[in-house]
């Protein structure tokens, strides 16, 4: 009954919330609109807009779940209508969530990491870009790449190669409130450097994205790329629009297992705000999270004052569970219809996931479910294991405070895991 820290454990309870409300089969729906008309030789006068509702995995880098990025998708079904040209702009919508960029109780160090993106409706690649650099001959200027490849950075290049011992001062950074791109210092001969960096206006790049891909579809754009935000236009305006084409993502429990096996905080976030959105009556990460609570009462889960839950992703230090909440929360899991269908969203034992790593050999490996939390000086597993008798057992294991090092407390966390399974 004591409260602690859950960091990514908090992911669990946003998810078997989106489960609960939303279902399993619940797809996201990301849609181009235009507020003019296409004429009969195949040009649109008028405003092409991408409208982001949550989804995010528009571009998939890892090739999880698209056939296709979701920009190639839409811009094809624009070609299949006829268009040739827009005589307007790109207009890139997030106003599905409110624009807020991060969740209470995030740090600074947090909103410069890849752990603190800015939360938006129209993502694009997790929200961030890499930088790849490569050596040229000694004292030339290095040569950069974006991946994505795009014309969103305007690059300023300063960075030069030096001798094969020279030490590596090479570094990217973007300047705040701007799309430019310095990369500066030294980077040895023979030698390539990659890092990455934050997308601080995601709606504005994705827009881009999306003009650069129409334009591979042999679609000329003769406007510029601009956002809009809640709150920009009225109500009426947005009525106005036409859809014109429309990609529907994978069926929820696809980015589940995302969220859970790798522990992407943005797309918890985002998650939490789909739920504020859908049931909340905003998008919001205080809508999210009073639909969130309701779930857990109708679940009928104490949620007394010791509980405080302050985001979706468990990044914020604000967040505070009880390991009996955290397996009250199970055990309800593996009484409802979608309970195979979560259970497999947890990274396993040895195999997958955030465990992968852990637990490669004896007896726990594989038979371990589990969601993995860990933030600073804080160690933490919970989820459900099957002991070497063939028994079920749920649990929770949270370490705050502990003076080890947190690979000390979570090989200790381990081998509690490994004796349950071994002896129980």
């Amino acid at each position: 009954n004591k409260t602690f820290q859950p960091a990514s454990l908090l992911k669990v309870v946003t998810t078997a919330a989106a489960l609960e409300k939303l279902g399993p089969d619940f797809r996201f729906l990301t849609g181009v609109y235009t507020d003019g008309t296409i004429q009969p030789d195949g040009t649109l006068v008028g405003d092409v807009i991408l409208v982001g509702r949550g989804d995010p995995n528009l571009m998939d880098p890892t090739k999880e779940l698209l056939d296709k990025p979701a920009l190639q998708e839409l811009c094809e079904q624009l070609r299949a209508l006829g268009i040739k040209e827009v005589h307007g702009n790109v207009v890139g919508d997030d106003s599905y969530f409110e624009f807020t960029t991060h969740g209470k109780g995030w740090t600074d160090k947090d909103l410069k990491s890849v752990y603190g993106v800015p939360i938006n409706a129209l993502s694009i690649n997790n929200n961030l870009f890499w930088v790849h650099v490569r050596s040229t001959r000694v004292n030339q200027l290095v040569q950069v790449s974006i991946e994505p490849q795009t014309s969103y950075f305007h690059v300023r290049n300063l960075a030069v190669t030096g001798g094969r011992h020279t030490r590596r001062t090479v570094y990217a950074r973007v300047i705040p409130g701007t799309n430019q791109l310095v990369v500066s210092g030294v980077l040895p001969a023979s030698q390539s450097y990659s890092q990455y960096v934050l997308l601080e206006r995601p709606a504005e790049a994705t827009a881009t994205l999306f003009k650069e891909e129409l334009r591979r579809n042999g679609i000329l754009v003769d406007g510029s790329v601009r956002v809009v935000h809640l709150g920009d236009l009225p109500p009426a305006v947005r009525r106005s629009w036409k859809l014109i084409a429309e990609h529907e993502s994978p069926p929820l429990i696809r980015a589940l297992e995302i969220i859970n096996k790798r522990s992407l905080n943005l797309h918890a976030e985002m998650l939490l705000r789909v739920l504020g959105a859908e049931f909340g009556g905003a998008g919001t990460d205080e809508a999210g999270l009073r639909v969130v609570k309701s779930f857990l009462e109708d679940a009928g889960i104490r949620d007394d004052d010791k509980i405080s839950l302050n985001d979706g992703s468990g990044l914020s230090r604000d967040n505070l569970v009880t390991p009996r909440f955290q397996t009250s929360l199970l055990m309800f899991l593996s009484t409802r219809p979608y309970f195979e269908l979560f259970l497999n969203t947890l990274a396993v034992s040895g195999t997958d996931g955030t465990l992968k790593n852990r637990f490669a050999s004896g007896p726990a490996k594989g038979v371990i479910h589990a969601k993995t939390g860990t933030l600073g000086d804080v160690a933490a597993l919970s989820g459900y294991m099957t002991t070497k008798s063939g028994r079920s057992l749920v649990f929770s294991i949270f370490a705050n405070n502990v003076r080890a090092s947190v690979s000390r407390v979570r090989k200790t966390i381990d081998e509690i895991c490994a004796l349950f399974v071994k002896l129980y």
